[in-house]
């Protein structure tokens, strides 16, 4: 069977950077396997009534502003209804200075410039059932590594970049961890910035869901570093390596659910490289939600299904099933 698509998330874009600093990376996006961070929420409790945020995000602290945009596509979802999430993310790593040798010996770390120009677009309508679900997912960069996903009630339409559509019938929540990456996009550029990051929040009536309230939240580089925030996953020890250098943007969230509706988050970090030259990071974030119908979705009519390799061990089970081993 042809390998299924797995995202190409900001938080592994970020990781495919940080190999030039020399630490090592784990490879989840080829392994299929779900992060830790999307195994926080049992998919038993994604559904769950979302919880009142608006008295922690009246004066939020760091990690209060990053459980709600934490929280999961399933829950946020229940309160956006139809709508249209897009993401652009602008990533780059630089070395400074020149190399240690124009011709380094045999096995010596070489470090170049680096840079990802992420584009990403969810549209999420109403499904037709409880169970079922309809949403166009599409991500793609400028090194023509990118995804498209097209899910309709329980069929999912895939394709990868200069590939053909194929489908197949929904048989785990994979697509749940799909819609959680893009959902937390904002949530992983802020993260970078957490351990030296310095929040000023408003209030502001009538800009959140529904007419209702609305925080703004300035970031800001803080004066301090809080090593406690420093993100500890097991494809981030890169991370306590870096000096954040500048932090600026604006976050707005809607009071009531947490649910971020406007982002703009700019990071600028420095690093040691793997070749023992300083190497200077920029992220750059802009993301924005549409609440309403986000267009028609519907299956390719080019899509086949998926193919299937002919397995010989479970093709001889089947046809010596209930028979005695000779």
């Amino acid at each position: 069977m042809l390998r299924r698509v797995r995202g190409i998330g900001l938080g592994i874009t970020l990781r495919l950077l940080a190999l030039g600093s020399g630490v090592g990376s784990c490879a989840q996006d080829s392994s299929g396997e779900a992060s830790p961070r999307a195994a926080e929420i049992p998919t038993a409790e994604r559904p769950a009534a979302a919880e009142p945020w608006t008295e922690r995000l009246t004066e939020p602290t760091v990690p209060d502003l990053l459980a709600a945009l934490a929280q999961p596509h399933a829950r946020v979802r229940q309160r956006l209804g139809p709508h249209r999430l897009e993401v652009t993310t602008d990533t780059e790593l630089t070395p400074v200075g020149d190399p240690p040798s124009l011709h380094p010996p045999l096995d010596a770390p070489v470090v170049s410039d680096q840079a990802v120009h992420d584009q990403l677009q969810l549209r999420w309508a109403e499904p037709p059932a409880p169970t079922e679900a309809l949403f166009a997912l599409s991500q793609s960069n400028d090194h023509e590594r990118g995804r498209d996903v097209i899910v309709v009630g329980q069929t999912v339409h895939v394709r990868q970049a200069h590939r053909p559509w194929f489908h197949y019938t929904r048989d785990s929540d994979l697509v749940e961890l799909w819609l959680d990456d893009a959902q937390r996009s904002v949530h992983d550029a802020i993260e970078l910035a957490a351990p030296r990051l310095a929040l000023d929040a408003t209030t502001v009536e009538g800009a959140g869901l529904e007419g209702g309230p609305a925080v703004e939240i300035t970031l800001a580089l803080a004066e301090t570093t809080t090593s406690s925030l420093i993100a500890a996953g097991p494809t981030q020890g890169w991370r306590r390596r870096i000096e954040l250098r500048a932090v600026e943007g604006r976050v707005r969230v809607d009071a009531i659910s947490g649910a971020w509706l406007v982002a703009a988050v700019d990071v600028r970090y420095q690093l040691p490289g793997a070749d023992g030259r300083t190497l200077e990071g920029h992220l750059r974030l802009d993301a924005e939600v549409a609440v309403g119908a986000p267009g028609t979705i519907e299956a390719p009519p080019e899509s086949r299904p998926v193919p299937q390799r002919l397995r010989y061990d479970d093709e001889q089970r089947r046809l010596l099933d209930g028979l005695a081993a000779p």
